[in-house]
């Protein structure tokens, strides 16, 4: 397939229809989030039980991350991103029909298979179709929706949970195997790659071969420093603002809002700056920027002002998780790197995910909420220091892109 200077002809195709999927994973687990006090209420489980629903949503989403990795580079990424959203869309839309704890449990661990399964895929479907010096821009858009998924989720929960209840909302987010079908369609099968590579297939070894297994164990641990940074905070903080600082209740209801909404701007502002500086240096500053502003939290007195660093932080997050996309992609081998990327983040993700917003209530109960919160700012630190010891991939990117000679499509 021939890139041009900004990519292939169909690059636009697949930066929508890949922008459309990803929705669905921030909508998902905010809808959980959101609609878990009445599903405690509704099943009548207890607070851990509320929490295994949550925690086998992340295993899932590591086994899926791994399984599809592999899928994607042995049977197709298109092919591979389909079947996620089909199979994420279906078990979603079941939770309709739920009515026991049990039943809720089994479905949130296939969700997440399929939620899991998407991410290495479509991030290595637009490496594949986009030129090094637009690829971070077309990863940070497509990932932006991660950013929407997280306000649309908080907008159909005030707006219609109490009408439709939590099983409807569900059942509506289950329209990710309709998208499943369009992307099917829509999306151009992959480009070739080398004989050998269909011939021999591609096996889990290579992601901890000589040369490629620091960088697996670099990117899942900046994954984990993230994703543990970003669930200990966003976990922590309304609570925090509230018990500790006094802040009206009624501002939690916009909290999400008000942090996504700052990430949806920093999807952009860091991708802008990767193509310009390096992948590297913009994950760098956005780390580093995670690392600056979580400490207001326990520093600052003012809690209104507290609450409208929301979007400060918001843009630091969004600054890497945006960032992720390209430079976990162009990181690995390009016959690897769906699944490089999706385990990567994806493992990440889960131990992130699981430990860090658990140690920080175990700090509150010894030192405050205050110190807890606080500590997340290490996380984030040892994130960049990670990404500090690890290559630039804007110059390696260009050996999958092409001459700058050539003429924009």
């Amino acid at each position: 397939m021939e890139m041009t200077q900004s990519g292939t002809r169909h690059r636009w195709r697949v930066l929508n229809m890949t922008f459309l999927a990803y929705l669905y994973d921030s909508l998902d687990l905010q809808i959980l989030a959101i609609c878990m006090p009445v599903i405690i209420a509704s099943l009548g489980i207890s607070l851990t039980d509320a929490g295994l629903l949550a925690s086998a949503t992340m295993i899932g989403t590591a086994i899926g991350g791994v399984l599809f990795g592999w899928v994607a580079e042995n049977w197709g990424r298109k092919n591979a991103a389909v079947i996620c959203l089909i199979e994420f869309g279906i078990f979603t839309a079941l939770v309709y029909w739920v009515s026991s704890w049990e039943q809720l449990m089994i479905l949130r661990f296939l969700q997440g298979v399929g939620m899991g399964g998407l991410w290495g895929p479509i991030v290595a479907l637009i490496a594949d179709h986009w030129a090094p010096r637009y690829r971070a821009r077309a990863a940070g858009f497509m990932l932006s929706t991660f950013a929407l998924g997280g306000i649309l989720a908080s907008l159909m929960g005030r707006y219609l949970l109490n009408d439709l209840g939590w099983h409807m909302l569900f059942a509506l987010t289950g329209s990710a195997a309709i998208v499943g079908v369009l992307f099917w369609f829509i999306v151009p099968a992959d480009p070739p790659r080398t004989a050998k590579a269909h011939k021999d297939g591609v096996s889990f070894k290579r992601l901890f071969a000589p040369g490629t297994a620091l960088l697996t164990i670099g990117a899942t641990i900046a994954a984990a420093c993230q994703m543990g940074g970003f669930w200990g905070v966003s976990s922590w903080i309304p609570t925090y603002l509230v018990q500790v600082r006094g802040l009206d209740l009624s501002y939690m209801s916009l909290f999400s809002v008000v942090i996504f909404s700052g990430a949806f701007v920093g999807y952009f502002l860091f991708a802008w700056m990767a193509d310009r500086i390096g992948r590297r240096n913009a994950l760098m500053l956005a780390f580093l920027a995670d690392t600056i502003i979580v400490p207001l939290y326990v520093i600052v007195p003012d809690a209104e002002l507290l609450f409208w660093l929301g979007p400060l932080m918001g843009l630091s997050f969004g600054g890497v998780f945006g960032l992720f996309g390209s430079y976990f992609a162009e990181l690995f081998p390009q016959e690897i790197r769906a699944m490089g990327s999706g385990f990567a983040f994806n493992i990440g993700r889960g131990i992130g995910a699981v430990v860090t917003p658990v140690t920080v209530g175990v700090m509150a109960k010894t030192h405050g909420l205050a110190f807890g919160i606080g500590a997340c700012s290490v996380v984030f630190f040892v994130g960049a220091i990670t990404v500090w010891l690890m290559p630039e991939t804007l110059q390696r990117g260009e050996e999958f892109g092409v001459s700058p000679s050539r003429k924009v499509a």
